[in-house]
């Protein structure tokens, strides 16, 4: 059973068996919020689906938006990340970096995670913030502070670590991004994803190399 992660200050099972019985209730809400959508998904259809009760469903979550607000923030609090090994050989980091974030963003259920964020934005700015502060937001993060360190190093000439690992991520996923919002499909194979990041890191390192400058 998945872990379970409630809203900051809802009180949470205190027994296996409650543990349990909240689980399948998140887990069949959020298959029905990224399925249908939070109007269309109803909160009779996520107890007939999940076999749980009103009174257990209320006792955590009173409303439908606060049960909402827990799934969107149990999904993106369990985005595994990517780390980035700073002593490593940089073109192996960065391209394996840009793989994982690949199998991430282009997934199915990621795509139907942004896709309901978005179309909840209005009425959910909080998570529209949360969902940007734990996934893009903290890659670029992540990069700046990866693109620091190989500055100080001298593995690259890298003027403003940020506005590089905006120009990195802008390489990595504008492409897909476009096919994202504007046409469906399956996730890239693994050797497209490969081939794209080897790409994205093979520019980056020809904008940035020591020895253009």
């Amino acid at each position: 059973m998945s872990s379970v992660r409630l809203a900051i200050g809802r009180l949470e099972p205190h027994s296996t068996r409650g543990r349990a019985r909240l689980a399948k209730i998140l887990e069949a809400a959020t298959e029905l919020f990224l399925k249908v959508g939070y109007e269309q998904a109803s909160i009779d259809a996520i107890l007939l689906q999940s076999g749980g009760s009103k009174s257990t469903l209320y006792a955590y979550f009173p409303t439908k938006e606060d049960l909402f607000r827990s799934v969107i923030d149990n999904i993106v609090a369990h985005d595994p990340g990517t780390a980035l090994d700073m002593g490593g050989n940089a073109r192996l980091v960065l391209t394996e970096f840009a793989i994982s974030r690949q199998r991430v963003v282009l997934s199915p259920r990621h795509r139907a995670v942004l896709g309901l964020v978005l179309a909840e934005r209005d009425r959910f700015p909080d998570l529209a913030r949360i969902y940007f502060e734990r996934g893009p937001f903290k890659s670029q993060r992540l990069l700046t502070t990866y693109f620091e360190a190989l500055k100080h190093r001298e593995v690259l000439d890298i003027p403003d670590a940020n506005e590089a690992a905006e120009f990195f991520v802008g390489m990595l996923m504008q492409h897909w991004h476009l096919q994202i919002f504007y046409v469906s499909g399956p996730l890239p194979a693994e050797a497209i994803m490969r081939q794209h990041a080897e790409h994205a890191v093979a520019r980056f390192f020809a904008m940035y190399s020591r020895r253009s400058h």
